[in-house]
């Protein structure tokens, strides 16, 4: 009896503890409070007159892009912002390129993990990174962002296209604090396995300006109502809303099968605007991949059978001259 007394005491100890610990767990990540910028604590519905919230908590003051924004490069851009104190530019982890003095960086998953796992599936990395400027009033600083690969730089205003903006995968590189990116499904199964970039797309939505990526040569084209534009597989940069994506079969086998494209091309029917880019990024790789030789070799060729024009009397010329 004095037993079972024992472990029946230790068992509700056990239970009490358990319980008091995940009530103090589950209180403490329920309370959400909002990371305000160059500002004191205040709730949400308190904000300072001229600032914004982000759907994460993050308040900030709006940056006007057209003064603090600067691309700057030819095949391979950067683009550079001038922060004021309380405002926020928010970008991929590990696109700084320089910040000044006073610029500081603050790392996050941008509302959960839920949230970054939701843009790992657009693309993007699962952490972002916030910049602000924490200098006196008067006084700017600076933050300079690169791309991972040589890109042209590409900045659009979400409102302008109807608070939303489709992209490919991994296209932003930053944008105002207030921009959500969120997860556009293709509608169909033919363009997800075919149109050449896949089920999920990356939308853009909010209020503010974003920043996005194309390799090489990009192209804006306006299509009017029932337009359509055929493209090759992977040129897509984006398209505002109203293009309708789809996937369509190359006619005839000749073309299918020797002109290069495969056998399926991607068609953008309007009303819109869509940006297409010259040089995609997985057609580079690819090119690469197939150059490299294999069979972990060095990679030296060696000429095999006269190959070069040397012989004979060029021979023994040369070995004279030595």
């Amino acid at each position: 009896l004095l037993r079972a007394s024992l472990r029946t005491g230790f068992g509700r100890t056990r239970w009490w503890i358990g319980r008091n610990v995940a009530e103090r767990n589950i209180s403490r990540f329920q309370i959400v409070k909002p990371r305000i910028h160059g500002f004191s604590s205040l709730s949400g519905e308190n904000l300072p007159d001229g600032t914004r919230m982000s759907s994460d908590g993050v308040v900030g003051r709006p940056i006007d892009f057209d003064i603090a924004s600067r691309i700057e490069g030819n095949e391979s851009q950067i683009v550079s912002i001038m922060l004021e104190p309380g405002q926020v530019v928010r970008a991929e982890s590990g696109a700084m390129m320089f910040m000044t003095d006073g610029v500081s960086m603050n790392t996050t998953t941008g509302g959960g993990v839920s949230a970054g796992f939701k843009r790992m599936l657009t693309g993007q990395n699962i952490f972002i990174s916030d910049y602000t400027y924490d200098g006196p009033e008067g006084t700017k600083g600076q933050v300079a962002l690169g791309t991972d690969f040589p890109s042209k730089i590409l900045r659009l205003n979400v409102e302008e296209y109807g608070g939303k903006i489709v992209c490919q995968k991994g296209a932003l590189l930053c944008a105002a604090h207030t921009i959500d990116i969120e997860m556009e499904f293709t509608k169909n199964m033919s363009a997800g396995f075919f149109g050449g970039e896949g089920f999920v797309l990356q939308a853009l939505t909010g209020e503010g300006d974003v920043f996005v990526k194309a390799g090489g040569t990009l192209i804006r084209r306006d299509l009017n109502e029932g337009e359509q534009l055929r493209i090759s597989s992977g040129c897509l940069v984006g398209f505002s809303q109203g293009v309708d994506y789809d996937v369509q079969m190359i006619p005839g086998v000749k073309n299918a099968l020797f002109g290069g494209e495969g056998l399926f091309i991607t068609t953008l029917t309007g009303p819109g605007t869509v940006w297409l880019q010259g040089q995609p990024p997985q057609r580079m790789i690819g090119e690469i991949a197939r150059r490299v030789p294999g069979g972990g070799g060095l990679g030296f060729a060696i000429p095999i059978g006269g190959g070069g024009g040397g012989g004979g009397e060029g021979g023994e010329a040369s070995e004279e001259a030595s």
